[in-house]
């Protein structure tokens, strides 16, 4: 497995656009897309929402994050990333690492990885909300000659300031990859950008800015580092003409999108469709291992795993002249269909299936809720053109489908949300990496 994955690495990382490898999903392309996964929901993990910061050191992160047992993917943590603007209070985002000696064995070269985590406080969720555009010409500089223009509150967080944050997210990124590009100038090497949710908006900007800039250019005259994002369930970050400058960043940059069938996230901000790179859809609601879909214990964020939730619930959102950047979703969405494809028509309603005696009309709330995380993501991919598959034989632990949530059926006996809290202290991780429940526990 580790052998072809290293030989294999540039089509994984889609020298060939993916070609004959989505549609069955490939083997070892589906192992790397979780590899990706599991390296951007660590920061979920150790984001400590009090301190707004890890809880982990660079060097401890991959270790505290459960990453170092049965993964023979090693990396060390570069730097901490940190963004704040106008709206947000600075805040821990993610990270850039760079594969070890060890890792660079079993990926086929130095991998250089940024990593972005999703919406966790109610300040981002305001400023995911932002969903005006705004000129891209500071990262682009050929943005205003295709049109192209830029979700405003994902702008400013890539590239705003605050205090205690002086420098941006984005310049911390940029030096960072500019260092390591040098110092493995004579080694094969790659750059890989990942995120979940407004982290999947951070990494296919960040992915897009550093060809655009040529940051994945060694100095001394080698050929560009292949650029590859893969992203889980982000939403739209511009307007339709940034189709044009993706199109314009060559063969070294390429962007996987995973997202779940019924996710609404994904069709967001409403009216939006800006479709670039290739998609790869999974469905974790046809999972024989879930329940089925599940509402919200209530509206609140502090409740609830994705604060999406509130902005769709259209908590806080007075609809006044002044703010009409500031969208409350709900109405919008249900008002048009969530369609499986970015080609269909979109302006049909929801069907009404209240009165089937099978299924009933599921809210947007609802269907968030029960879609919407980056365990969930990656249970999709595991699942994705297998059929009745011992769970022990997938590539993903059925386990960390529960870290945050309760979504698997009570017959696998794991504990709901044992991540945090006293269930944690009733699992247990072996040395292949899987976790199991001690012996001799009890759990609701």
């Amino acid at each position: 497995m580790c052998g072809s994955i290293a030989s294999r690495w540039r089509v994984l990382s889609g020298e060939n656009n993916w070609e004959g490898l989505l549609e069955p999903l490939d083997p070892d392309l589906r192992r790397y897309i979780i590899h990706y996964g599991q390296m951007t929901a660590a920061i979920e993990d150790l984001f400590n929402k009090k301190k707004k910061a890890a809880d982990a050191t660079e060097e401890e992160f991959f270790t505290k994050a459960c990453l170092v047992k049965g993964n023979l993917y090693e990396y060390d943590v570069d730097r901490f990333i940190y963004a704040g603007t106008r709206v947000v209070p600075s805040s821990w985002f993610g990270y850039v690492a760079v594969a070890t000696d060890e890792g660079k064995r079993a990926l086929g070269r130095r991998d250089i990885l940024i990593a972005w985590r999703g919406t966790k406080t109610n300040w981002e969720l305001i400023n995911d909300c932002i969903i005006n555009h705004t000129s891209g010409t500071d990262i682009f500089p050929t943005a205003k000659e295709h049109g192209a223009k830029l979700h405003r509150g994902f702008h400013s967080l890539y590239t705003g300031t605050r205090t205690r944050c002086e420098t941006s997210a984005r310049q911390q990124v940029l030096d960072a990859v500019e260092e390591l590009v040098k110092k493995y100038e004579n080694e094969e090497t790659s750059i890989t950008v990942t995120g979940f949710s407004l982290g999947a908006a951070l990494a296919t900007l960040t992915a897009m800015d550093i060809v655009a800039n040529g940051y994945n250019k060694p100095t001394t005259g080698n050929k560009p580092c292949m650029v590859t994002a893969f992203t889980y369930g982000g939403p739209h970050i511009g307007n339709v003409n940034l189709k044009k400058i993706f199109g314009t960043l060559g063969k070294h940059h390429h962007l996987l999108r995973i997202k779940n069938k019924k996710d609404p996230v994904t069709k967001l901000p409403p009216g939006s469709k800006t479709y670039f790179g290739n998609k790869l859809v999974v469905d974790s609601s046809m999972s024989n291992y879930l329940k089925g879909l599940i509402s919200p214990p209530t509206p609140s964020m502090k409740s609830v795993g994705s604060p999406f939730l509130s902005c769709i619930n259209g908590v806080g959102t007075k609809r006044k002249r002044s703010d009409s950047h500031i969208v409350p979703l709900d109405d919008k969405l249900k008002a048009k269909r969530i369609c499986e494809d970015e080609d269909q028509d979109e302006s049909q309603p929801i069907p009404d299936e209240s009165n089937s005696r099978h299924k009933r009309k599921r809210s947007i709330p609802e269907i968030l809720f029960s879609t919407h995380s980056m365990d969930l993501y990656m249970h999709g991919v595991a699942i994705k053109d297998i059929e009745n598959n011992a769970s022990k034989l997938l590539d993903h632990d059925i386990a960390l489908v529960n870290k945050h949530s309760g979504r698997l059926k009570k017959e696998y006996k794991i504990p709901s949300k044992w991540w945090f809290g006293k269930n944690r202290k009733k699992m247990v991780q072996l040395e292949n990496g899987r976790w199991k429940v001690q012996k001799q526990q009890t759990f609701r």
